[in-house]
C-alpha cells in the first residue's frame, strides 16, 4: 500500500513521522511531502499515484490573509481533491482541529469543510468528544458520521532526547533547588492564554514560586505585550525563541508543573509532550483533555471560571506534584504507535486501499 501524508509538518511536530514509521514496519510505503504550488497534484505525481492521500492541518489549503487569495487557495484546493477523486485516490482526513488556532477566517473556513468532509472516504479523530464536535460542526448525516474512527494521539517518549537531570537542567537555568518551578512551552499564540496565564502568577504571594515562559511569539505585538505584563515581576522569565529538539529536555525536566491556559483547543499534543516527560499539568478542561488527561495526573480547571486558572496554580503549590508526573507518564505509555498504526491502516483499508501483501 503507497500512502501519501501532506501537508509534512514533521519538522515542527513529531506526530507524522512516528505514525509514518510504525506504518513502514507494516509494509506501508508512506511519503510526505509539501509543495507551495499545486500541493496535491505535485505530491501525487512525485509519490507515482498513491492508494492513499491522508490529510492532517487542511487550514493551509483552504485560507489566506486576504479575501482574493483566500477564494483562489480554497478554490484550488477543491478542484486538486476532485482531481485526485477522479483518479482513484481515496482521501483520509485527520482532523486536529475545527479551525485554524489563528482564526484567520475560520467561519469561511468551516464553511468550506462542510463540503469538502463529504468528498473524504475516512475520517480520523483523537477523542470521543472531537468526534461528536465533527458530526455538528460540520452538520453530518447518520452516514458520514460513520466513517469517523476515533484513533488517540500517540505519545512522544522516544521522540525527544530525555538524559538530562533535573538538577541538571535547572543549574543550566539558573535555578535554585527549592524554588517550585511552573513552565509555560510551546508557540504562543492568543488563543493560548498566555497573558492570562502571567496575570494569575502575579496574584500568587509564596516567594518560591517562579514561572519560565518559553516559545516563539507569533508576532511582534504578542511579544511587546507579553514583556510589559512580565516587567512587573521578576519571578517571571521568558526565553521567546524556538527551542531546538535537542534541548526541549533543559526546560521540561527543570520544570515541576507545565501549564498550558487555552483558551479553545482540540487536541492538544503539548499535553501529550509534557505527559511524554512526566510532568504534571494545568490546563483548561476543553476538548479532548479530560479523555487524555485526569484529576490525579493534572488539574483540570472551567475556562469559563475567572478564578479557574488561578485556583489550579494554588492547588498545584500543595499537591505531590512529582508522584503526578509519574503518573501521567505511566498513563500516556499505553498510547504507543505500533496500536495507532494498526488501527489506521485498518481504516485505510476500510476505505478502499490496496490490501498489503503477504
Amino acid at each position: 500500500m503507497n500512502v501519501l501524508m501532506l501537508p509534512d509538518d514533521s519538522q515542527n511536530n513529531p506526530y507524522q513521522q512516528e505514525l509514518a514509521t510504525e506504518l513502514r514496519k507494516r509494509g506501508v510505503l508512506v511519503t510526505l511531502c509539501k509543495f507551495n504550488r499545486l500541493p496535491l497534484l505535485r505530491a501525487v505525481r512525485a509519490c507515482r499515484k498513491p492508494d492513499i492521500l491522508h490529510l492532517h492541518w487542511t487550514h493551509g489549503f483552504i485560507v489566506a490573509r486576504s479575501w482574493p487569495r483566500t477564494i483562489a487557495t480554497s478554490l484550488r484546493f477543491l478542484i486538486e481533491l476532485l482531481v485526485v477523486k477522479a483518479l482513484g485516490i481515496k482521501v483520509v482526513w485527520t482532523v486536529h482541529n475545527l479551525s485554524n488556532h489563528d482564526k484567520i477566517k475560520p467561519r469561511y473556513e468551516i464553511f468550506v469543510n462542510r463540503f469538502l468532509v463529504r468528498l473524504y472516504d475516512q475520517l480520523i479523530v483523537h477523542c470521543s468528544f472531537a468526534r461528536e464536535a465533527v458530526i455538528q460542526m460540520y452538520n453530518l448525516p447518520d452516514h458520514l458520521a460513520d466513517r469517523i474512527q476515533v484513533i488517540p494521539h500517540g505519545h512522544f517518549i522516544d521522540c525527544y532526547e530525555n538524559r538530562i537531570t533535573r538538577e541538571e537542567a535547572r543549574a543550566m537555568l539558573d535555578y535554585k533547588e527549592d524554588v517550585i518551578l511552573f513552565l509555560y512551552f510551546g508557540g504562543i499564540r492568543p488563543y493560548k492564554g498566555i497573558l492570562e496565564l502571567i496575570d494569575a502568577f502575579r496574584t500568587i504571594k509564596c516567594p518560591q514560586v517562579r514561572l519560565l515562559i518559553v516559545g516563539s511569539p507569533a508576532n511582534d505585538t504578542i511579544k511587546a505585550e507579553l514583556l510589559c505584563r512580565c516587567q512587573t515581576d521578576s519571578r517571571i522569565r521568558t526565553h521567546l525563541q524556538f527551542v531546538p529538539q535537542a534541548e526541549i529536555q533543559i526546560y521540561m525536566n527543570a520544570a515541576d508543573v507545565t501549564v498550558f491556559p487555552y483558551r479553545d483547543i482540540l487536541t492538544s499534543s503539548s499535553v501529550v509532550l509534557a505527559m511524554s516527560f512526566g510532568k504534571a499539568i494545568i490546563v483548561p478542561r476543553i476538548g479532548c483533555i479530560s479523555e487524555t488527561l485526569d484529576t490525579q495526573g493534572g488539574f483540570l480547571y472551567d475556562p469559563n471560571d475567572g478564578d479557574g486558572l488561578l485556583e489550579a496554580i494554588q492547588n498545584a503549590l500543595s499537591s505531590d506534584v512529582d508522584a503526578m508526573g509519574r503518573y501521567n507518564r505511566d498513563k500516556v505509555e499505553h498510547c504507543d504507535w505500533e496500536e495507532i498504526a494498526k488501527k489506521t491502516l485498518e481504516l485505510y483499508c476500510r476505505s478502499g486501499g490496496r490490501e498489503l501483501k503477504g
